[in-house]
């Protein structure tokens, strides 16, 4: 059915516009992907170096490698890595999900938004990860925490939307347990990463400072909420100034010198709102202040605790501008 009063279409050399050019959208702007530059498959006993700005939020797939280490210092948005085997890989910052299908004897240290593995065994992962950590069908998975620093890497995981303070990496949900079996363990503390992984030998990683040690990690070790040393307990509490951040990685770094039996059990990084700032705290002092941006807490825990925790708090104070920023409850 035709419309009655329908003038059609009229001549370009009628309407003057023989020159007009068509609208352009932003979709036709984009360059095209080679999705090659986001995929390393079928490599045996080789090494895949990916640098900073080569991944770039992309999403990247890993399959098909035997005997190969892959790392990637760079942000990406997911990763799949599927049947691979005694692989090692490294995976500096992941926006949204880390699966990994039907892989064994591998080594990762991985940070990520989520993480999943699906009939994996064998297998040892570091880990920082924002939510809780799912394995399904899998065996023999250890894990830890995870450690990693280069120049770019703190970055990275701001490109990504990661938290360095908000890490699940021991609260591992295990989506098909076996009676009388455990599927997953965590590592002893006696391990260190270095003995499982080690980095590549390039004059690029020397210039980016790359390094596995502990003390350097941009990740904060944390020893998860399994670990119950014997002593006192307490929360400590980093309001939004613009230099959060700043003062709880000088407060846990601090704290390893004053009190090395004080451990950090957990990091969070949240917004808190005013019921469960009166929950945590016992008041409505701190109502305002939450309200200000997000919130660091660090747990810790061991002999001397509150003490140590004070003492180093009101040290790392006096050189930044808020004292009030920083709060304790002892439990």
């Amino acid at each position: 059915m035709g419309c009655l009063f329908h003038k059609g279409r009229q001549n370009a050399s009628v309407t003057g516009k023989e020159d007009a050019k068509l609208k352009e959208y932003s979709w036709d702007k984009r360059n095209a992907v080679n999705l090659k530059d986001y995929t390393v498959e079928n490599t045996e006993d080789g090494e895949v170096l990916k640098m900073p700005g080569s991944v770039n939020g992309q999403q990247f797939v890993i399959q098909n490698c035997k005997n190969t280490c892959i790392y990637i210092f760079d942000h990406a948005n997911t990763v799949t890595v599927d049947d691979c085997i005694n692989c090692k890989i490294i995976l500096a910052a992941v926006k949204g999900s880390v699966f990994l299908r039907d892989c064994k004897e591998c080594v990762c240290v991985i940070a990520c938004g989520q993480f999943r593995t699906r009939d994996c065994r064998k297998m040892d992962i570091f880990l920082c990860c924002a939510t809780q950590p799912i394995i399904e069908a899998s065996s023999s998975i250890h894990f830890g925490c995870y450690q990693l620093f280069y120049t770019d890497l703190e970055e990275h995981f701001q490109q990504a939307g990661l938290s360095v303070f908000n890490n699940n990496w021991s609260s591992i949900h295990d989506f098909t347990p076996i009676e009388g079996e455990n599927n997953w363990c965590l590592f002893p503390d006696t391990i260190r990463i270095q003995d499982y992984i080690s980095l590549p030998a390039s004059e690029e990683l020397q210039r980016m400072n790359t390094s596995l040690l502990e003390e350097k990690s941009v990740v904060p070790h944390t020893w998860g909420p399994h670990k119950t040393p014997t002593g006192e307990s307490c929360l400590v509490a980093f309001f939004s100034d613009g230099q959060q951040v700043q003062r709880a990685k000088a407060f846990i770094n601090s704290l390893k010198i004053e009190n090395p039996d004080c451990l950090l059990l957990m990091s969070k990084e949240i917004q808190m709102q005013q019921a469960g700032a009166e929950h945590v705290f016992k008041t409505n002092s701190y109502n305002s202040v939450v309200q200000r941006g997000l919130v660091v807490g660090l747990q810790c825990s061991g002999p001397n605790c509150i003490q140590s925790c004070q003492k180093v708090a009101v040290r790392i104070a006096t050189g930044f501008e808020v004292f009030t920023a920083v709060w304790f409850i002892a439990y």
